[in-house]
């Protein structure tokens, strides 16, 4: 399956390594941006890997003018195949100390952002009774660890629609795959990312940062893995509405086992909650 292919969020990580592998597999392949100085960058990636077919695109997933010009523009031109919303911000804080804005701002970019222009590109999809689209989801939508409320909440609303929107377009040919990714090496964890300093819950901010490093060095992937993952996904006949990628399986386990026993450990202290853990997943955690 190639043809025309959309990918949200294309600047760097999963969504720059996802325009070059579905370039490299035949697609032309729109690799969207919401800067117009990261549209060079794009470029450069796809001249540096070798690969034609990728289009710099100019998409602001939290714009309604952009999302409309651009999908627009596309979908004049013919069909569009494969949607990828991979667009997204991340961030750390306590339910209680994180501002609104933020949430409203990781809501509109997470959430507000795939409906947008899955509503953008339905049409077109409709129209030729085919059409691939794929939501960019993490292991945080069922496993979500203190001070990560804010950015959980919008994948599991992501997978959310996913399955409600699965159901809606099947009888039109249309697919739907939520790409639940585990750990992944890339730049949405920035320093203006980590757990804020100062917060009334310290604790819970050290755990979250020990947890995140020691994934990071030992069960985080390449961004191309999900890369990998998305094109299987696409190319597949009847693609199954989730993928794993990464540690999303251990812990998509470790949730179907042991329930809330999976919340539980995080109030133990360090040593119980390695040793507790270590039964529970046969995961090691420092040392």
């Amino acid at each position: 399956m190639a043809g025309r292919a959309i990918v949200t969020g294309a600047n760097s990580g999963i969504g720059l390594a996802t325009a070059l592998r579905l370039a490299g597999d035949g697609f032309e392949v729109f690799a969207g941006a919401r800067r117009p100085e990261a549209l060079e960058g794009i470029a450069e990636a796809a001249a540096a890997a070798g690969v034609e077919g990728v289009r710099p695109t100019l998409i602001d997933v939290v714009d309604d003018a952009s999302v409309a010009d651009a999908i627009g523009a596309i979908a004049a031109e013919g069909p569009v195949a494969v949607l990828v919303n991979n667009a997204g911000i991340t961030g750390a804080g306590s339910v209680e100390e994180t501002p609104l804005e933020q949430w409203r701002a990781m809501w509109e970019t997470n959430v507000a952002g795939v409906v947008r222009c899955t509503q953008a590109v339905l049409p077109s999809m409709r129209e030729a009774r085919a059409g691939r689209i794929v939501n960019i989801s993490s292991s945080s939508a069922i496993t979500s660890p203190p001070l990560m409320a804010p950015y959980a909440s919008t994948k599991s609303a992501v997978e959310a629609i996913s399955e409600s929107l699965q159901a809606e377009v099947a009888p039109f040919g249309i697919r739907v795959i939520a790409v639940r990714a585990g750990t992944i090496l890339t730049p949405i964890w920035g320093k203006s990312e980590a757990p804020p300093e100062g917060t009334a819950y310290p604790a819970a901010r050290d755990f979250l940062l020990k947890v995140l490093s020691h994934q990071l060095t030992t069960s985080g992937v390449a961004p191309e893995a999900v890369a990998d993952a998305i094109a299987e996904a696409v190319a597949a006949d009847a693609p199954p509405i989730r993928t794993m990628v990464g540690d999303a399986q251990v812990l998509h386990d470790l949730k179907e086992n042991h329930g809330d026993e999976l919340f539980e450990v995080y109030f133990l202290d360090d040593e119980a909650f390695r040793v507790r853990y270590a039964e529970m997943s046969g995961i090691a955690y420092w040392g």
